[in-house]
């Protein structure tokens, strides 16, 4: 958006202000020039003239509302392109200059946001006591209603601006949905944090937080752990367990290497100073669009004000969008002196690779917990899942090039393109080794203490958060028992010599969304990865006999087919097989 929108619409009120101003004193000139008068109105009520003609104080005193109104467009017409003007001004001249930047736009942004809630106000009175002059002097007739929400709209609207501009100085709070770790349960961690942190020159996180959003992040906000009363003061770092699952030791180090250069240099400042004006924007920009029930009239006096505040937040994305750049390629090359870049590289990757397999999930485990009322035990588990047997080596070229192209989100940030990011560290995708792409045997899940145990609370919390945003579980939960069946005999199959294989994995979903579209993924996968959830054998078959024979032989074939997908049929298999055929009588 340019500039000259912004400014037509914060002088076209001062501009209407003037002309009705300017229309009702020059009828009455015109009517004392008919009367015989030599002079004008405004010559009239001069205090001097006033002092020795009483006679025409009533007449003065009725026009001088119309008189201020005249002189308050004319000025805040002024103010209106001096304050755009000057944003401009100051904006060019901080310019990419992250230190400037700092500098500058916090107090630029809170100059602007007070001046311009006294132009709200000022000008919504202009609109207001305008058409009601108007309307009377033209019609005799006023619609107060309408002119009154619009008074009441500008006096709204300007009070929220006044409301953002203090809210600038505080600090930004951040909502999350994890768990705080606490160094003495988690000294690997901790001390590899420590280690990084030293190595740098960085500051050392006050607070690490654990979650399952796919992302890892570092904030200066204040941090409010959602269902949990406390605030986490202070530099938060954000570590995901779904992808510390798929990520190696290497991996990860290269990450929180680029997350803690965040916290040297002039970054740090940066950081502190332009979250809380981010989020004095975004609240101004909510204040002035929120409706309040009096309708589109109140809006109109806050109109030029929206237009303003659009310009700010594109002025500040022009100025801020090169230094975001920059940020993320100096965090890159901090990590790139903790570890190999090749390891930050493939992370990056990684997380945009397999990123959306979280984003699937969470909709089937939405749409579970709403259709049949299935509450998951461990989604980051099932998410592992999902990524060590769904993606292979072959399958990663395919997506590969499109992934490149995306960004990893951040809460605050705008990064380049990954692939940009690549480059930039020496390296290009495609010479990124394929096999450090899928699933490591070893994870740095062995930073954390009791990882699953805190995966299973949080997917507790996670879904009690779903609820909390609306999700309604029905009144009874469906037990599914037909689908439920199929999940169970398919985890003894696939969990039966004591390894799960990628090839058993997909032939027992396949099988068992062919047999039933009511297979549910999830609870087979959590049975496969829980055996001591699953019902035994015995009480499978015995809940099983009711079926009709061709049930049971859909079953055996079931089983059968998922026994034979890795081409081999283990002495454990055959063993369940005998005895599901010797329980359906199948020969």
């Amino acid at each position: 958006m340019g500039i000259f929108k912004p400014l037509f619409l914060l002088i076209i009120i001062p501009i209407f202000g003037f002309a009705v101003s300017h229309w009702i004193l020059s009828d009455l000139n015109k009517e004392i020039v008919k009367s015989g008068g030599d002079y004008t109105i405004q010559e009239a009520c001069k205090p001097e003239v006033l002092a020795a003609a009483a006679e025409l104080k009533p007449l003065c005193d009725q026009i001088a509302p119309i008189m201020w109104m005249q002189t308050a467009s004319i000025i805040s017409a002024v103010v209106a392109a001096l304050l755009l003007a000057s944003f401009v001004g100051f904006a060019n001249m901080a310019g990419t200059d992250r230190a400037k930047i700092a500098k500058i736009f916090p107090s630029l942004v809170r100059f602007t946001l007070i001046v311009l809630a006294g132009l709200v106000i000022v000008q919504g009175a202009i609109l207001t006591y305008g058409a009601y002059i108007a309307e009377s002097y033209a019609f005799e007739t006023v619609h107060f209603v309408i002119i009154g929400a619009i008074g009441l709209g500008a006096l709204v609207g300007g009070c929220g601006l006044i409301s953002s501009a203090f809210k600038l100085s505080k600090k930004q709070t951040h909502p999350v949905l994890g768990t705080k770790l606490e160094a003495d349960k988690h000294p690997k961690l901790f001390s590899l944090i420590k280690d990084i942190s030293q190595n740098l020159g960085a500051r050392n996180p006050e607070n690490v937080v654990l979650g399952l959003e796919p992302n890892f992040y570092v904030t200066s906000a204040d941090v409010q752990l959602i269902g949990k009363e406390d605030t986490l003061e202070g530099e938060t770092l954000y570590l995901s367990l779904p992808l510390s699952r798929i990520l190696r030791l290497e991996e990860i180090k290269g990450i929180i290497g680029h997350e803690l250069g965040h916290f040297r240099g002039e970054d740090t400042v940066y950081s502190l100073k332009f979250s809380p004006v981010y989020a004095g924007l975004s609240h101004a920009v909510s204040a002035m669009s929120s409706d309040d029930g009096d309708g589109a009239a109140a809006s109109v006096a806050t109109i030029p004000a929206l237009s303003v505040l659009s310009y700010i937040i594109d002025v500040f994305h022009t100025n801020v969008s090169s230094v975001s750049r920059e940020r993320e390629f100096e965090a890159d090359k901090a990590a790139s002196e903790v570890v190999d870049p090749k390891y930050l590289a493939s992370s990056l990757l990684k997380i945009g690779l397999y990123a959306g397999a979280w984003n699937d999930l969470e909709h089937k485990v939405v749409d579970r917990m709403q259709g049949v009322g299935k509450i998951a035990r461990n989604l980051s588990q099932v998410f592992s899942s999902i990524v060590k047997f769904d993606v292979n080596e072959e399958t990663i070229p395919e997506v590969i090039d499109s992934i490149a192209e995306d960004t990893i989100s951040h809460p605050t940030d705008s990064h380049p393109p990954t692939a940009v990011r690549i480059e930039n560290l020496g390296l290009k995708v495609k010479e990124i080794e394929r096999d450090l792409l899928i699933m490591p045997e070893t994870s740095c899940l062995e930073l954390f203490h009791n990882p699953v145990e805190i995966e299973e609370e949080l997917t507790t919390l996670q879904q009690q958060y779903y609820v909390a945003l609306g999700v309604k579980l029905p009144e009874e939960e469906d037990k599914g028992i037909s689908a439920t069946i199929l999940a169970a005999f398919g985890a003894h199959m696939v969990v039966a010599d004591g390894k799960i294989e990628p090839e058993e994995i997909d032939e027992a979903e396949a099988i068992g969304h062919s047999l039933s579209s009511e297979f549910d993924s999830i609870e087979f996968r959590e049975y496969c990865h829980y055996p001591d959830s699953l019902p035994e054998l015995v009480k499978l078959l015995e809940i099983s006999s009711e079926m009709p024979a061709e049930g049971k032989k859909l079953v055996h074939d079931y089983l059968q087919k998922i026994a034979s997908a890795d081409s081999e049929v283990s002495v454990e298999e055959k063993e369940i097989l005998d005895t599901v055929s010797e329980a359906f009588d199948i020969l």
